[in-house]
């Protein structure tokens, strides 16, 4: 055969390789290429033909290809080069390059040329996968082992040797190291996943076990996790992977959650306290035995309902209420005194607490009710308010006759009575006033237990208010050898008041200050307008109020220990009546003192309707 024809048929088999080849000239120039070249650069049959090289491959000339080829060798494989497409696209390739001596036509190479373009990427792909998995086991502080058990030995990651507290330098035997350190109670469920794995029973196993720090001080929870990674022929595990972590906030946390639980359960089986888990929509959820006495109903029944079919009708909207602000997040909490309908159709008055339990999401998931049976207590209150009411009126028709008379006979020529009878009536006069004071107070602190004061608010000039008050204490002051001053910068300023009510407030102030200042000292009264409200502030200098004693000033019957203070009678119920006023007429009261110096009681008046004639 010719070596024409010879040629002919390698360059046909060359055309028909399912792999890209190509053969250059001296000069670099392209001789042949086959169908996969013309396809991998974008070019048509034949198109590629006389091209120079670097068309399709970014070298600058055939000497730079030369120089991948190492003498003596003639070949070489260029792991990675870029080529160009002829829309102008690079190409990442790999090139495997022969060079041969043509007798005729001198220095010839062949190229073996591949895409190696997806495979970079996929590459690429895997490194930042195993990146984010070595960054996921750094950040959750894992230590990964491999055990092989065919030679019993085991490698260890650098977390693993941190979590045993071992340093790079510590050249210890991880195996036994770590049996050390595992509490003997704990080791057999330690090694129970490698049993299981070998036996070949389990893929995959964990266990949970105790593991002593290295100075012996505490005990930490481990958690470890093993799996079967390679085998042999013959199907048996060879290689197990694991990892270990450090669980022991967990286990605080499960165990804080018990205890919890537990806690709750205990308080919620309160055998004197009722409990009810109520849901959203008022349905009643879980019942404890008290609740199911003190209402008459079975468990069963009481979950069968929900609390609006339990609650007497007129108590049920003021709770209704009370519940839709509860779910809206606009309270907290709420308190309230009730009616229940029992099983028998008695009622039952409970005290009852409300509040929201919230889910992860801080949205409303229930509610906790406690109910307390206060129908003795309640009764108990409405017997004494009665009793005091009737006893009170009862002393004050009769009261008014005896002070009506003495006043009478008071009022005769002093000529017609001795000064021993005018001592005894002014005496009589003066105890039968504080009797009538004693009497006003008591039934003024019922009206206001039993929330039935009646205020009539009007807008005043509180200036002259105050004045007036001031000089209904004169007498009091100049007994006591003090003096009283009104400090009023803007004597236009009003505010919303029931005269009658601001003036019994003022009373008890100036008294109060009135017995307690220092001989000689003056009384400040102050009237100074804020932002939506007056301030009255009534300021006396003396011992002031012990410490002790200031929670307890707004609390009705409290007194001050005679041997505090100057020694002044008293129902002790002068300021809580006070409270209640300014506070149901939309003010606000408190005070300030400093022993052995001042004494300072404020309120505030309104400068804005809050609401007109109101019954409390």
């Amino acid at each position: 055969m010719s070596n024409q024809l010879k040629d002919s048929a390698i360059i046909q088999a060359f055309k028909h390789m399912q792999v890209a080849l190509m053969i250059l000239g001296s000069e670099g120039q392209i001789l042949h290429s086959n169908h996969k070249t013309d396809h991998l650069f974008g070019y048509d049959e034949g198109e590629l033909i006389a091209r120079n090289i670097c068309d399709v491959l970014c070298v600058e000339s055939l000497a730079e290809l030369n120089a991948f080829i190492e003498p003596p060798a003639v070949d070489t494989l260029i792991k990675k080069i870029a080529g160009r497409h002829k829309n102008g696209d690079l190409l990442t390739l790999s090139v495997h390059v022969t060079i041969w001596i043509d007798a005729d036509q001198g220095p010839q190479h062949a190229l073996v040329l591949r895409d190696i373009s997806n495979e970079l990427k996929s590459e690429k792909l895997v490194r930042d996968e195993l990146t984010r998995a070595n960054n996921a086991i750094v950040g959750a502080y894992i230590g990964v082992f491999e055990y092989n058990p065919v030679e019993d030995t085991v490698i260890v990651s650098d977390i693993w040797r941190e979590l045993l507290e071992l340093g790079p330098s510590d050249d210890v035997d991880v195996q036994v190291e770590w049996r050390g350190r595992v509490h003997p109670d704990d080791l057999n469920a330690a090694l129970e996943p490698i049993r299981l794995c070998l036996e070949d029973t389990h893929e995959r196993a964990r266990c949970e076990y105790r593991l002593r720090s290295r100075d012996g001080s505490q005990w930490r929870w481990i958690r470890t996790d093993i799996a079967v990674s390679q085998r042999d022929e013959a199907g048996q595990p060879v290689r197990l992977s694991g990892a270990m972590t450090d669980i022991s906030d967990i286990k605080a946390t499960e165990s804080a959650l018990r205890s919890s639980v537990e806690q709750f359960r205990a308080s919620f089986e309160s055998p004197v306290i009722g409990k009810i888990i109520v849901g959203l929509e008022g349905e009643i959820l879980r019942v404890n035995e008290a609740v199911c006495n003190l209402l008459g109903y079975s468990t069963e029944e009481l979950q069968a309902t929900d609390f609006q079919t339990l609650t007497y009708p007129d108590d049920l909207e003021e709770d209704l209420r009370l519940f839709a602000q509860l779910k809206a997040g606009k309270i907290a909490h709420y308190e309230m005194e009730k009616r229940y309908i029992r099983a028998n159709g008695a009622i039952m008055w409970g005290h009852l607490t409300v509040n929201m339990i919230k889910d992860a999401d801080g949205h409303p998931e229930y509610c906790v009710s406690q109910i307390i049976d206060i129908t003795e207590r309640r009764r108990l209150s409405e017997l004494k308010s009665r009793f005091v009411s009737t006893v009170s009126h009862e002393l004050r028709t009769p009261l008014t006759s005896v002070l009506g008379s003495l006043m009478l006979l008071s009022s005769l020529d002093d000529e017609l009575l001795s000064d021993e009878v005018q001592r005894l009536l002014f005496i009589a006069q003066r105890n039968g006033e504080r009797l009538r004071d004693l009497v006003n107070n008591i039934l003024d602190f019922e009206k206001f237990s039993a929330k039935q004061m009646r205020f009539t608010l009007s807008q005043k000039q509180l200036v002259l208010l105050v004045e007036e008050a001031v000089m209904a204490n004169l007498v009091a002051a100049d007994i006591s050898g003090v003096r009283c001053n009104v400090i009023c910068p803007d004597r236009t300023v009003r505010g919303f008041v029931d005269p009658k009510r601001f003036e019994q407030v003022m009373a008890n102030l100036l008294s109060n200050a009135t017995k307690f200042a220092a001989k000689g000292s003056s009384i400040d009264i102050s009237v100074i307008e804020h932002s939506e409200a007056v301030r009255i502030t009534v300021t006396n200098r003396g011992d002031g109020i012990p410490a002790p004693m200031q929670a307890h000033m707004f609390e009705p019957f409290f007194q001050a220990s005679p041997g505090t203070t100057q020694t002044n009678g008293g129902t002790g119920l002068g300021l809580s009546i006070t409270k209640q006023i300014v506070e149901q007429t939309g003010g606000e009261i408190g005070f300030e003192s400093i022993p052995d110096e001042t004494t300072t009681f404020w309120f505030t008046v309104p400068t804005e309707d809050p609401g007109g004639s109101s019954t409390h």
